[in-house]
């Protein structure tokens, strides 16, 4: 009891008489505190001098804190590896790294995470100037940056990711990450156990996203194969972390082509057919992170998709069949893969070659959720139909043919009619999916029939009233002017209504009661 009020004193002391008291003399407090082992009142009253503006500490405070820490209880390490901050932040680096050499490395092997997490952003400071690297390198704590990953706590492991990462971002920091020393230190961590290789890994990518230098580096190691390995493990959980690492390693043009020129085409092809082969249940597992792996490597790089189906033959068979996936997520993926394959020429040739029986339960499907779905995906169908039906940029033969078989199959006369409803939707978004749709129906013969085979075709397509978007009044007027330009347009429709549509394009896209706003740029 004596020992507390005494403790409760000192610090009221320090506290009410700090504005008046000189420097040197709460600095000798301190000091004394420290020199009689009253290390908690020593520490005690750094975080109240601390906390006042303008005061600073020697930097002499330091080593002599650092001996406290051993065997000491949580709460005393809390409190002392607040003041050891405090007292660190009017360090210089070089001081830190050169004079303190002993106390960090004391700091990294402390069995509490609290002193290790100190000490390691201790080094991210300094690591943060190339002009340190050089003295980093040379005093051998970036070791413990390496080691340090394989911790239990995962703030330690953070801390030891932000330094070396920030180190790759230098040419310096490279070498001394990929030493020969750094190469050793990371492929011993990575033998603890997977989540720890995987740590390392990160690290590793990371570094590569950053670096081109550091691909070079890696690959030297061997540490890119190894981030491959895994994708021929027969545990489902490294296939789906090493497909998550080479998603993430695409995003490095540089790294893509390496993996390219690794063959991982050929292993998403191996990994399709024994899941739809059925030879490797767990496959299937794969088959949505590989979907997604595809969809972004086409969308960033823009990859020649015929080229990669060729490698990869099940892979549109495996997209077409999961578009009935209850999994909500797969099912919008390969929606959206569908689409970007329509988007492209080498796309569409390559749906084209698909048999009816693999491409056209996946099209009825789309169909179907874009007139009954949720009203989430419902756009997202519209866009895949539109991007379906559209004219190719260069001639490809059949294509006229093909996509009448997939129109009639899809019930098309239904889904125009039902999508001519959606032309007076309150969505503007709904508005300007369905005009793209009806656009690209206009562009074929069976499009046009259709169209004007539905009730009220007319009424639906001319009506301004329900199009205040400017966007939906702009796809509205694309999809008439597509209508009046159609070659079939003379024989299948009537004067009449030939005058009608004719006026509807005079007036302007933005024609609202008798005013022509100015109409939109169209790329018709």
């Amino acid at each position: 009891k004596q020992w507390y009020q005494r403790r409760v004193r000192a610090n009221y002391f320090i506290q009410t008489n700090l504005r008046i008291m000189s420097c040197a003399e709460y600095i000798d407090i301190i000091q004394r505190s420290i020199n009689n082992g009253q290390y908690e009142e020593a520490v005690d009253a750094i975080n109240i001098v601390c906390s006042q503006p303008g005061v600073s500490l020697p930097e002499s405070l330091v080593p002599q804190l650092f001996p406290s820490l051993t065997n000491a209880e949580e709460g005393y390490l809390k409190k002392c590896c607040k003041a050891l901050e405090k007292l660190l932040q009017f360090t210089s680096v070089n001081t830190i790294i050169c004079q303190m050499e002993v106390q960090l490395k004391q700091g990294f092997e402390h069995p509490s995470p609290l002193v290790k997490a100190l000490c390691l952003r201790q080094l991210h400071r300094a690591v943060q100037d190339r002009r340190n690297l050089k003295m980093v390198g040379e005093a051998g704590v970036m070791k413990y940056a390496i080691t340090l990953l394989a911790d239990e706590e995962l703030s330690v492991v953070k801390e030891c990711n932000r330094i070396l990462v920030t180190l790759a971002g230098y040419d310096e920091g490279i070498l001394i990450l990929f030493s020969d020393q750094g190469v050793k230190l990371m492929k011993e961590v990575m033998s603890y156990s997977d989540t720890i290789r995987y740590r390392v890994f990160d690290v590793i990518i990371d570094s590569i996203l950053i670096s081109d230098q550091a691909l070079e580096s890696a690959n030297s190691a061997s540490f890119t194969a190894k981030i491959l390995e895994d994708l021929e493990s027969p545990d489902i959980l490294l296939q789906l972390t090493a497909l998550e690492n080479v998603s993430r390693l695409s995003d490095s043009p540089t790294a893509y082509t390496t993996l390219r020129n690794m063959g991982i085409f050929k292993g998403i092809g191996t990994w399709l057919a024994s899941s739809s082969s059925g030879t490797n249940s767990d496959a299937s597992y794969t088959v949505p992170s590989v979907i997604k792996l595809f969809a972004k490597l086409a969308q960033k790089h823009n990859i020649d998709l015929n080229a990669f189906c060729a490698d990869c033959p099940r892979y549109v068979p495996a997209v077409c069949g999961l578009v009935n996936a209850n999994d909500f997520s797969i099912r919008l993926a390969c929606i959206d893969v569908i689409t970007l394959l329509n988007s492209r020429v080498d796309g569409k040739q390559v749906l084209l070659a698909q048999p009816s029986h693999v491409i056209m339960p996946a099209l009825q499907a789309i169909a179907r959720d874009a007139s009954r779905g949720t009203d989430d995906v419902k756009d997202r169908c519209l866009v895949a139909l539109a991007q379906t039906f559209s004219l190719p940029e260069v001639y490809i033969p059949d294509f006229e043919t093909h996509t009448e078989e997939w129109f009639r199959g899809c019930q098309g006369a239904a889904l125009t009619r039902e999508t001519l409803k959606l032309l007076s939707h309150p969505d503007p978004v709904r508005q300007c999916a369905a005009a793209s749709l009806l656009r690209n129906f206009a562009m074929h013969r069976y499009g046009i029939e259709a169209i004007v085979g539905a009730p009220g075709w007319t009424e639906r397509l001319l009506d301004r009233s329900y199009c205040v978007d400017r966007e939906a009044q702009t796809q509205r007027f694309a999809l008439v002017i597509a209508f009046r330009q159609s070659a079939f347009i003379q024989e299948l429709v009537d004067r009449d209504t030939q005058n009608k549509i004719t006026k509807f394009v005079n007036e302007g896209a933005h024609y609202r009661g008798g005013e022509t706003a100015p109409s939109a740029v169209l790329e018709l």
